[in-house]
């Protein structure tokens, strides 16, 4: 199964607007999702694949799998995709990569920009946005825990992978827990009950430590 658009952008309040009074919880919301949940933890990126850029996807799916474990509805879920990653749109112009058993007497010659397709349909594109207090605004999709990453996206190009990043906030329809991610930090925080942060404690493909809500670690310089 893959992820569904979801129109109804009101399912995200509890993420974007209750209690998002200023500035300052106006950037815990973006970094660390929504305040009294009973506990938080920090996961941090490792290897060599990982991008301050974007969280790693693996890492992400990982958790969110964990955290299935830790609430009544995980086939009802909410994952908040932020609109500012380029691969949405497509329409850029991108070099593809060249065939290396032709590149003899190409050497010299640059190789070739396609055209890149927009991830979805126009009309999920031009959708309603939940809005952080002018921080971010995301594009919503519903579908179950598991499902975490398969946006059902288009791929850029015939044969190429529809490679888009994980959510940056994913919720259950209980609000057990919420996992959130930003474009800058090496980092995403898991906030929910005090037996899912434990169990992301102690993950031996994890490394996180235990977070105060409200302090997040310092963005990559």
């Amino acid at each position: 199964m893959t992820l569904r658009h979801e129109s109804d952008v009101s399912v995200a309040d509890w993420i974007v607007r209750d209690g998002v009074t200023d500035d300052e919880a106006g950037w815990s919301r973006v970094v660390q999702g929504p305040p009294g949940l009973e506990a938080y933890a920090t996961v941090w990126f490792d290897g060599e694949e990982a991008s301050p850029y974007r969280p790693d996807p693996e890492l992400v799916a990982l958790v969110t799998r964990l955290a299935g474990n830790h609430t009544t509805t995980p086939d009802r879920c909410w994952f908040a995709l932020w609109e500012g990653w380029g691969e949405l749109e497509g329409g850029g112009r991108v070099y593809a990569q060249m065939d290396p058993h032709r590149l003899f007497g190409r050497m010299f010659r640059a190789p070739r920009p396609v055209e890149v397709a927009p991830a979805f349909p126009r009309h999920v594109l031009e959708a309603s946005r939940a809005e952080l207090r002018g921080w971010r605004s995301y594009l919503l999709f519903t579908g179950p825990a598991a499902d975490a990453g398969d946006w059902g996206a288009r791929p850029p190009r015939p044969g190429w992978p529809a490679d888009l990043p994980q959510a940056s906030h994913t919720w259950p329809q209980d609000h057990a827990w919420c996992i959130t991610s930003d474009v800058d930090p090496d980092w995403f925080t898991v906030g929910g009950p005090q037996a899912l942060v434990d169990a992301v404690l102690v993950h031996p493909d994890l490394r996180a430590e235990r977070a105060t809500y409200g302090s997040p670690p310092p963005l990559p310089d």
